[in-house]
């Protein structure tokens, strides 16, 4: 019998343990971090979450550099070690805790269909998104937020087939757009049904109230290739008390920075250190409402969402560290008692 992942957290000031089994992380938080806005907990997402898809056999696809056309035929193996992000399928980053899902969609020429991409094409989407459903229909604690990030060869029509796909697919499931995103917690959310948030960032977004727009959930691209760069980069965020945030705990390769690793990967020279040396220093940080402070130079940013590249190493460290943060808010009596 396989053995369900559990994190081990340190309640309070009497060092009492309480074991939260990832896949139902959020039905076994403490009852008052269920009152919590959703928007000051602490989430752990994955970066590219898709890529897992990504295979030997899979075609270049319309959001890759024009070179890539004439190098993939010639370097298809090291081309796929730094374009896939993530080792484990949709349903099994869900088991180990990850609550946020980033999402690159793509149309393919002649095709019906749409698919997930990442410089080349993963695979139809259909599967992916059906496992976010069987998965909050049997977790019904759990709420898994669905960002449709970037959009490549889409038409109007496209979208409009997209948004129907994933209103029918999810239904009443869906969390509303609404003015006050603190009066979302987990347990209102419990109480109406409601399971999955989808950020839709294009323009199209305004044609239905059951998406969230992006401003309503910020995502900067840090865009750096070194650890201390990244750092800095978390150090000047400033987020907005009554929005989302997310952190992305990734490096971004430049071609120059692979070149002179060619025959490593985005695992070993990416997502490696972040763990190492990224993670480490994010549990420094806390979730929670930005203080009034929080623009002042030294004070940093709360964390809501963090996402990461290969969730899964180390027994995931990742999903535990970042889920691990949120017991630092019964520290804070003003949080714990916001409802």
């Amino acid at each position: 019998m396989i053995q369900k992942p559990k994190l081990v957290v340190i309640m309070g000031e009497d060092i009492s343990a309480q074991d939260l089994a990832l896949e139902s992380w959020m039905n076994d938080l403490p009852p008052q971090l269920k009152e919590v806005p959703l928007i000051y907990l602490a989430i752990p997402g994955s970066h590219d979450s898709m890529t897992y898809g990504i295979t030997r056999s899979s075609k270049v696809a319309p959001d890759a550099e024009p070179i890539l056309h004439r190098l993939y035929p010639l370097f298809r193996g090291t081309i796929l070690r730094w374009t896939i992000t993530q080792a484990s399928d949709t349903w099994h980053q869900l088991l180990i805790g990850i609550r946020y899902l980033d999402l690159r969609l793509a149309t393919m020429p002649n095709e019906e269909n749409f698919y997930f991409t990442h410089g080349l094409y993963g695979e139809e989407i259909s599967k992916a998104l059906t496992q976010v459903k069987d998965f909050v229909d049997t977790h019904p604690g759990e709420v898994v937020i669905l960002d449709c990030q970037h959009f490549y060869g889409f038409t109007p029509q496209h979208h409009q087939k997209l948004m129907r796909y994933l209103l029918n697919l999810y239904g009443p499931r869906l969390v509303p757009r609404q003015v006050d995103l603190k009066a979302i917690t987990l347990n209102s959310l419990h109480r109406l049904k409601m399971q999955v948030i989808i950020v839709y960032r294009n323009e199209s977004v305004y044609a239905t109230s059951e998406f969230w727009q992006p401003q309503m959930l910020p995502s900067p691209w840090p865009r750096q290739d070194t650890v201390t760069g990244l750092l800095r980069f978390f150090e000047n965020v400033r987020r907005h008390p009554s929005t989302g945030f997310v952190h992305q705990a990734v490096l971004t390769p430049t071609a120059s920075f692979i070149i002179i690793r060619w025959i490593s990967s985005l695992r070993e020279k990416c997502a490696v250190p972040v763990t190492r040396d990224v993670l480490p220093v994010l549990t420094e940080y806390s979730p929670g409402p930005p203080l009034p402070g929080n623009s002042s130079v030294g004070i940093r940013s709360p964390v809501n969402v963090v996402i990461g590249d290969f969730v899964d190493m180390n027994d995931a460290i990742f999903p535990k560290t970042i889920i691990d943060l949120n017991m630092k808010l019964l520290r804070n009596t003003d949080i714990v008692h916001h409802g």
